[in-house]
């Protein structure tokens, strides 16, 4: 059992400075994990199914015994998922929790990004196999990596997603989420979160939200509402309905 507390100490070592963490230059790193895969199948099964979906996806980049256990495992329930697409980086959000990716290069950017995004809509699939979740959110910075990503999506997700509430967060307006990726049949909430550069790095968002309260004869009807908020950039989570109540710059 030595062993078996050595890797949750390990793990804990991981998940502490997970938040923010690069996987693929964790991966990259000259200072290589422990063997981990020398444990018995039995054991290493035991200790992946106590890890959340995040955590899972970090255990799995360390070998392939392990990212073939986490594959076969069944995976624990994702209620919740946020994805940002842009030239400067992409992100997962999972149940709050983030999974950032390696920053592009600017030299190769397209195929930079091509790379980031094919990591990201892997990782994706493992969380949502199902291709069912409650709340998906998806945030489009610019043209450029929303052009690059749709053809990677649609390769990887051959059948539009199933979920209760949709948001979309964008610049532009012509960035959307068609239906193509999303059944709109199954959806019962849908918000548009129109972004747009108020100071220094607070946001404006003028936020859209349509609501189905009643379906008749299969025509849905939908309660709309529309609000100002405001938020700063790197603490999105945060929606307030002033630009002075926005909280401070969170120290690094």
């Amino acid at each position: 059992m030595s062993v078996l507390l050595q890797f949750h100490e390990k793990s804990a070592k991981i998940e502490k400075s997970s938040s923010g963490l690069h996987l693929s230059n964790m991966m990259s790193s000259s200072k290589k994990p422990p063997n981990f895969c020398d444990l018995p199948i039995e054991m290493l099964e035991m200790i992946i199914k106590k890890l959340d979906l995040p955590r899972r996806v970090i255990v799995g980049r360390l070998c392939k015994t392990l990212r073939i256990l986490v594959i076969r495992m069944k995976p624990c329930c994702c209620n919740e998922l946020r994805m940002t697409v842009s030239s400067k980086g992409c992100e997962l959000h999972v149940e709050g929790y983030p999974i950032k990716y390696e920053t592009p290069l600017e030299d190769k950017l397209e195929d930079s990004l091509r790379m980031i995004m094919e990591k990201m809509c892997d990782d994706l699939l493992f969380f949502i196999p199902d291709f069912q979740l409650n709340t998906i959110t998806f945030r489009f910075d610019d043209h450029f990596s929303y052009n690059i990503f749709r053809p990677i999506y649609k390769q990887r997700f051959p059948q539009p997603l199933e979920v209760h509430t949709l948001v979309v967060k964008q610049f532009d307006r012509s960035l959307y989420v068609a239906y193509d990726i999303i059944n709109p049949e199954k959806t019962r909430v849908r918000e548009k979160h129109h972004l747009e550069e108020y100071a220094d790095d607070i946001m404006k968002v003028s936020v859209e939200r349509y609501e189905c309260v009643d379906i008749t004869d299969g025509v849905k009807a939908f309660t709309r509402t529309h609000c100002i908020k405001y938020f700063r950039e790197g603490q999105e989570d945060v929606y307030v309905d002033e630009p002075n109540l926005v909280p401070p710059k969170k120290q690094k």
